[in-house]
């Protein structure tokens, strides 16, 4: 229709197909607005859902983010987009243009606590990081004087941007993912895997429980960055561990989660690392929607939620021995195992769902 507003959805690091950004909120603001999203793809453009998609360049490094930045600029300035919603810290300084320059309506997306994500890149030395947390935090104060509204992914981050915010909790679409009682794997992991994220963790658990059980089996099903790659590689290898892994690295999610309902148990033992203690592990909803219940760091609201829910099991993310005693305990009783099944699915569709975080996504834009 003419009279529909236009928003032009942009991201230089994630993929067009990330779940949050596509098929979440711009499937979703589809329902109501004349969507684009440019965003790196493998493809020029395509319509999808109601979405048209504008490929931007693929990335492998880093400084490969300086052109697609370049080319997501000269686009958006050239649109006739109403409103521009932007999802990555790099983006900050073209949001500050966009407000400043143009009439468009610019929102920024949060979905991490950015100044602690740097603390935690091993890539930049100690001063490289101190520069970069006082450059984006004078920016991200100039966003707050001119940024017609920020989304927040998580309830924490109301303490980063505590004013002309509204959380958008990261809650999964619910579908019904068919199940199977043969199942291939007796362990999952889903999502990005660094050390930080318990990627040594996961393999250092099946190490220990290949001693009582030789068919033991993990899937990894997630992005690992190229360096990790190799010691995740060489652990494997170390351990003997060749065919109780399957490394699947980056799927779509619906691929991804097939391997999640045909897995018995997911891990999600973050390190005790501030940005991660106080947000929800995106990968403990994606669980309980293929089903299955999940092994997790002990953090306090990882712990309410267990609570709540009563579909997991939370434990000192540093201490392997009790993780594996958790793993077993799950795997060796049946009742307990299908109650915590059955618990997830059942919050998963009264509360966690998406459903009730479109609504006031659709809310927040009718009022702009």
């Amino acid at each position: 229709m003419a009279d529909r507003r236009s928003i032009f959805i942009g991201s230089s690091v994630h993929r067009w197909n990330d779940n949050r950004i596509f098929y979440k909120e711009a499937v979703s603001l589809s329902k109501h607005y004349d969507v684009e999203l440019h965003a790196p793809a493998d493809f020029e453009n395509k319509s999808l859902h109601g979405v048209i998609i504008v490929g931007l360049s693929q990335w492998k490094k880093e400084y490969d983010r300086k052109n697609i930045r370049h080319e997501l600029w000269n686009r958006l300035k050239n649109s006739n987009a109403d409103i521009f919603i932007f999802h990555d810290p790099e983006l900050i300084w073209i949001g500050i243009k966009t407000a400043i320059t143009t009439n468009k309506k610019v929102i920024y997306d949060i979905h991490e606590n950015t100044v602690e994500s740097i603390k935690q890149k091993k890539w930049l030395n100690i001063f490289s990081k101190r520069i970069s947390i006082v450059v984006y935090t004078v920016l991200q104060w100039i966003g707050t004087k001119v940024f017609s509204h920020f989304l927040l992914a998580e309830n924490s981050y109301k303490s980063i941007i505590k004013n002309n915010a509204t959380t958008i909790l990261n809650y999964p679409i619910v579908k019904d993912w068919p199940t199977s009682s043969d199942k291939l794997y007796d362990l999952v992991y889903l999502g990005d895997v660094t050390e930080d994220r318990g990627g040594v963790s996961i393999i250092e658990i099946i190490r220990v429980l290949k001693e009582n059980n030789n068919k033991i089996k993990l899937a990894i099903v997630g992005k690992i960055p190229h360096t990790f790659q190799k010691i995740i590689s060489n652990k494997i290898k170390l351990y003997g561990l060749e065919n109780n892994v399957d490394v699947f690295g980056y799927l779509n999610y619906p691929d991804a989660m097939k391997i999640v309902s045909q897995s018995k148990i997911g891990l999600s033992l973050l390190m005790p690392i501030k940005n991660y203690m106080y947000s929800y592990p995106t990968k403990l909803f994606d669980y309980m929607q293929g089903g299955i219940p999940f092994i997790c760091s002990n953090f306090p609201l990882y712990k309410e939620l267990v609570k709540e829910c009563k579909t997991g099991i939370t434990v000192e993310p540093l201490s392997i021995n009790e993780a594996c005693n958790e793993i077993l305990i799950l795997l060796n009783d049946q009742m307990l195992y299908n109650k915590m099944c059955s618990n997830g699915k059942s919050a998963l569709k009264e509360k966690y769902n998406w459903s009730t975080q479109e609504n006031k996504l659709i809310d927040l834009i009718n009022s702009l």
